[in-house]
């Protein structure tokens, strides 16, 4: 999992070039202007991005979930957010298996959850068996407004 700012140009030779793919579709997308859906960015549904508008909940609302074909990269464009996160290991349960239909699964809960914060101008980057648990209320529940691009993970074996 990474955590940050945007200050991708400073820091994006650390990463594989289908982040900075990614990373600068966003750069160049109005988001302001984009109804909440699916936008494909790749033809064949590699990346995809989803454009996200919700009411944040209490932590125990929130259901943690984990990809295991899919990099997640959220980003918030409006409000605030608390993200849950921890690392995946054998003593976590899934309670739903969504995993062939939408690549997710759900959780009970999470050992060892730490959590984030996200505002605008920030992006979370959650890589496959990164569990987290998004759209937290930090205080009173409030929308949120988030762009998630989502990128398969075949496109990092070439």
């Amino acid at each position: 999992m990474v955590c940050d700012r945007y200050n991708w140009d400073r820091e994006r030779y650390a990463f594989h070039p289908v982040f900075d793919q990614a990373k600068s579709g966003m750069a160049k997308t109005d988001f302001s202007q984009l109804e909440t859906g699916k936008y494909e960015m790749q033809a064949d549904n590699k990346i995809f991005c989803l454009v996200q508008e919700r009411m944040t909940e209490p932590a125990s609302a929130r259901r943690a979930k984990s990809h295991f074909s899919y990099i997640d990269i959220q980003s918030l464009l409006a409000g605030t957010e608390n993200i849950g996160l921890a690392r995946a290991h054998p003593d976590q349960q899934i309670t739903e298996d969504f995993t062939g239909q939408r690549d997710v699964v759900f959780y009970q809960k999470i050992l060892n959850e730490s959590v984030i914060t996200l505002m605008p101008g920030m992006f979370a980057l959650f890589f496959p068996h990164d569990i987290h648990r998004p759209c937290c209320a930090p205080d009173e529940p409030a929308l949120i407004r988030k762009a998630m691009i989502n990128i398969h993970r075949d496109l990092f074996t070439t």
